[in-house]
């Protein structure tokens, strides 16, 4: 009996001591869960806050427009998007709670929602200047070439003084794809359906002011950014070739297939070498049809053996032309008596060496029957030469004869030295009218 009684009374301590550490354990559970749940709370709160100040800086430069003019800003506006958002366990928070973080989440997906079309409002659907010249002076044809790209969209604002002709081509397809002809004002938009460069073509008919704005809407965000630009060229082209433009040149002919080489006697050895009119010479040439100018290089020397830039006129006069043509410098410029500006050019490139002691005199026969009774022997002074292009006591020179519409020209020549020989080197070539083509060679870089 007595040890069932102790066994009761242990179980029954034991009891009464497992009731009052229950009790304890309780209390202080129930304290730490108090503690947990207010530090999620207060996590909450500090998650919200933390939110909803990277919502107000993303608001804000949403409204800046200096955010969208770089890929960067956009970049920028893009990945605050992307990190936006709030983080929290449901199951930690109240009623209230609950009801704030979705006041947060609505916001968050209202800034998000917005974020795509404030870019492609402010970048894809502003246009983008490609060229701006508000008081451009006009009095030629003028071309201004842009790129454009598959979807995006040209846009065009142009205003004149007087009426002018305008035109848009594609380049690449060699295609007119609008005009507006005797227009003062055009405001137009073109959507672009291929790659390619596009031309604006303004036609002044006369001099005048103009306002001149191309622009585009980008067909994306990276192509806002990625703007390339047009190089032209003038290159040489053919008739019937896109947009070639005729422009009146000149074609160099060469008249003799190698140098006129003739000598001309002193007066005393032509005195006894018993041969007629040994000091005089004269060269018939020949002009082919519709040559304008004939063009001449004339050696002379005291020296027979010094013909050392003989037999090239023809050919450098030819590169010549061709340098100075692709310098810009005017094809053709009209005749005077006092010459031309590019024929001075060319055959100032081209000048034959001089010798001071070797000199004869040149004339210049437009008359057949003239230049016959020089090479008979006639004074000078009695016949009908060209004053203008003859010359007394040349050297070695370039010079230039106009044609007049004669086919046939005779250069006499005469050394009236009592002493020496004079050698004499002719070369000659003539500048024929012509047409020569050409046309604009773009280039995207």
């Amino acid at each position: 009996m007595k040890t069932k009684s102790i066994l009761i009374l242990i179980t029954a301590v034991a009891l009464a001591a497992c009731g009052g550490k229950s009790a304890k354990t309780s209390a202080d559970g129930q304290q730490a869960a108090q503690q947990q749940t207010q530090s999620a709370e207060d996590a909450f709160k500090s998650e919200c806050q933390k939110t909803m100040q990277q919502v107000d800086v993303l608001q804000r430069k949403l409204a800046d427009p200096q955010q969208y003019t770089t890929l960067q800003g956009v970049d920028e506006l893009q990945r605050l998007g992307n990190e936006l958002s709030l983080n929290y366990n449901a199951a930690e928070l109240d009623s209230a709670d609950l009801a704030m973080a979705q006041q947060v989440n609505e916001l968050i997906n209202e800034v998000k929602q917005q974020l795509p079309y404030k870019i492609q409002q402010n970048v894809c659907n502003k246009p983008h200047t490609l060229i701006s010249k508000p008081e451009e002076l006009l009095s030629e044809t003028a071309e201004y070439p842009v790129y454009l790209e598959r979807g995006d969209k040209l846009m065009l604002n142009i205003e004149t003084e007087k009426p002018a002709d305008i035109r848009i081509y594609n380049t690449d397809s060699r295609q007119l794809l609008k005009s507006y002809i005797g227009k003062k004002l055009v405001k137009d938009s073109l959507d672009i359906k291929f790659s390619a460069v596009y031309l604006l073509e303004i036609n002044p008919k006369g001099r005048q002011y103009a306002s001149i704005d191309i622009a585009y809407k980008p067909n994306s965000v990276n192509r806002a950014f990625t703007t390339k630009t047009v190089e032209s060229r003038e290159v040489e082209g053919q008739k019937g070739d896109f947009r070639v433009r005729a422009i009146p040149g000149i074609k160099m002919q060469n008249l003799f297939e190698e140098p006129r080489k003739f000598t001309l006697r002193s007066q005393l050895k032509a005195t006894f070498s018993g041969t007629t009119n040994a000091d005089r010479a004269i060269v018939a040439i020949q002009v082919p049809a519709g040559a304008k100018d004939v063009l001449y290089s004339l050696r002379i020397s005291t020296n027979e053996g010094q013909r050392s830039s003989d037999g090239k006129f023809g050919d450098n006069m030819l590169k010549s032309y061709k340098k100075v043509k692709f310098l810009g410098i005017p094809l053709y410029e009209r005749n005077s008596s006092h010459g031309s500006g590019l024929f001075e050019l060319l055959l100032g490139e081209n000048q034959p060496p001089r010798e001071e002691e070797a000199y004869i005199n040149m004339y210049v026969f437009y008359s057949a029957d003239q230049a016959k009774k020089f090479q008979d022997g006639a004074n000078p002074a009695k016949l009908q030469y060209s004053v203008d292009y003859s010359t007394m006591g040349t050297q070695s020179c370039n010079g230039r004869i106009p044609t007049k519409g004669n086919r046939t020209i005779y250069m006499g020549y005469q050394n009236e030295r009592v002493r020496y020989n004079n050698y004499v080197w002719l070369e000659a070539v003539s500048a024929v009218p012509n047409n020569e083509y050409l046309k604009t060679e773009y280039t995207v870089r």
